[in-house]
């Protein structure tokens, strides 16, 4: 999307302007000026300019569409640029037709978004290519069908103990519930400083819950906050290690961090593994239970197209293994972000802009169906109204999966970015895990293959392996289902049997050792029994 604006960016800098009623050298240069900040992203100077322009020739639609452009880059200003977009389409500008889509699609207007999506691609000489066209069509046709079918939850703004009029964002909560980091761009980060666009830098603050009240949240300082941007990334869910994301000193490019806890102080923090830390981009990171394995995003070359979703494990010796991505049912040729895996390490939430995605980041949720062989079942979109056509992202989940939070702009915000918290009527971890050993009568594990199926045996639901050592396998399944299950292995008998996804003691995990007989061992009792 990033790229799109760029291309867009780069034309309209490089588009000549014809003479136009009362323009002078003068106006000239400020176009000129007004163009080279569009092209930087410099959005809030551009608007100054372009606002002094536009009354000189209200018929200059390049110009109303430019300041249209500038006032959809700056959320506080957002919902004035659908206006500087309908007098664009009034005088068939191209672009102004895409772009007064998205505002619709921002105003929740889905099928005038759709129609005007349609009508953009019937023009000749536009920027945006057909397939991002139809990403941001599908885009509100899936906003339109979640909008109608609301998830029911309770969403709260943390407060203005927590959040503030800057960005406020990625929320980080122990297990227990009574802790929370979170990175913040307020005034008061330390240094003192800055960025290009004129926002202070990243700091990491914190707030403890007394009574199921949050106090007011406070600057972490040293070690974890320094003169560079400094901002949460992940943190295991006993609170013990810390992960943060940290720019070089040449304030563009950054590494990930991890700290540990000590004497209920924060350590310094230590970069990270090569193996996750590289040459290209990695923002967010999640410590899974055991801190045996990390969930890291990044945008190196090999991926399915933009930020995918990778993991490593611990290995044996204490190494760390090579990165392995989620694959094709996690990540897509868009951006996956945000990664959360559930202390029940089986449930892992991110933020993806790709998928059925209701515009901006999207919450999804799936699950680690067959751990062997990298198994990932279909991502969810977690729903409106806890997804917006807004960013909704960097989501986080309490044990018992009733209790979130996460980032996202809404008009009953602060302002940009705030934290909210979101309430379930029922556990979000709605998956029931089945484990257990397949192996032969001697106890001997078996490498085994599960195949899974609904209860008429048309559907398949599933097919998992045994891992070959251990004879261990893994299913997630949906619980108070019926399935029917077959196993197979080589040289035992088909094992056949219907399974009901539900455990006996009420929890979420139902364990099940398979017994496999030989065939031998079969066909001699059956010469036994004649």
């Amino acid at each position: 999307m990033k790229r799109t604006l760029n291309a867009l960016l780069i034309l309209l800098v490089g588009t000549s302007a014809f003479a136009q009623q009362g323009y002078k050298k003068v106006h000239f240069q400020m176009l000129d000026q007004a163009k080279a900040m569009l092209a930087d992203e410099d959005f809030e100077e551009a608007v100054k300019i372009y606002k002094r322009l536009s009354p000189v020739d209200p018929d200059f639609v390049e110009v109303q569409h430019d300041l249209g452009v500038c006032l959809a880059n700056i959320p506080s200003k957002r919902e004035g640029a659908s206006i500087y977009f309908e007098r664009g389409v009034e005088a068939r500008y191209t672009e102004s037709y895409y772009q007064l889509a998205l505002a619709r699609h921002r105003q929740q207007r889905f099928d005038e978004a759709v129609v005007l999506f349609d009508q953009y691609k019937l023009s000749n000489g536009r920027i945006v290519d057909d397939k991002e066209v139809d990403h941001r069509k599908a885009m509100s046709l899936s906003a339109k069908a979640l909008t109608m079918d609301p998830v029911e939850l309770a969403i709260r703004n943390m407060g203005a103990m927590i959040n503030s009029s800057a960005h406020d964002y990625c929320p980080l909560v122990t297990a227990d519930g009574n802790t929370m980091y979170f990175t913040s761009r307020r005034e008061g980060t330390t240094g003192g400083m800055k960025d290009p666009f004129n926002q202070w830098f990243e700091d990491i603050y914190t707030a403890v819950r007394i009574d199921e009240i949050w106090t007011n949240a406070v600057n972490v300082g040293t070690p974890l906050n320094t003169l560079v941007q400094d901002a949460t990334v992940g943190l295991s869910p006993d609170g013990s290690s810390m992960i943060v994301y940290r720019t070089q000193q040449n304030l563009i490019s950054g590494d990930l961090y991890e700290t540990k806890m000590h004497a209920r102080k924060w350590q310094e923090p230590e970069l990270m593994t090569p193996r996750i830390n590289s040459m290209s981009h990695e923002p967010s990171a999640s410590i899974a239970p055991g801190s045996q394995e990390i969930y890291f995003t990044s945008d190196r070359p090999g991926g399915f197209g933009g930020r995918d979703i990778y993991r490593i494990r611990r290995l044996p010796n204490g190494e760390w293994s090579l990165p392995l991505n989620l694959g094709p049912n996690v990540n897509t040729q868009y951006d996956e972000d945000a990664p959360f895996m559930h202390s029940d390490g089986t449930t892992l939430f991110f933020s993806s802009n790709g998928h059925n995605t209701m515009g901006g980041y999207d919450i999804f949720k799936t699950a680690l169906v067959d751990p062997d062989m990298n198994g990932w079942a279909s991502p969810e979109n977690m729903g409106y109204p806890m997804n917006t056509v807004n960013d909704d992202i960097y989501f986080c989940l309490s044990e018992d999966g009733r209790t979130g939070y996460f980032s996202s702009e809404r008009k009953e915000g602060f302002g940009m970015q705030d934290i909210y918290q979101v309430t379930f009527p029922n556990s979000q971890l709605d998956r029931l895990i089945v484990r257990g050993i397949v192996a032969d009568a001697m106890e001997e594990p078996l490498k085994a293959r599960i195949i899974l199926t609904d209860a008429t045996g048309e559907e398949i639901v599933g097919i998992y392996n045994t891992n070959e050592k251990t004879g261990r396998y893994l299913m997630v399944l949906q619980p108070e289902q019926h399935y029917h299950m077959s196993v197979e292995a080589p040289g035992f008998a088909p094992y056949e049997s219907t399974l009901v996804a539900r455990s006996q003691d009420g929890s979420r995990e139902l364990p099940m050792d398979i017994m496999m007989h030989s065939i031998q061992a079969r066909d001699g009792l059956s010469r036994n029994e004649e």
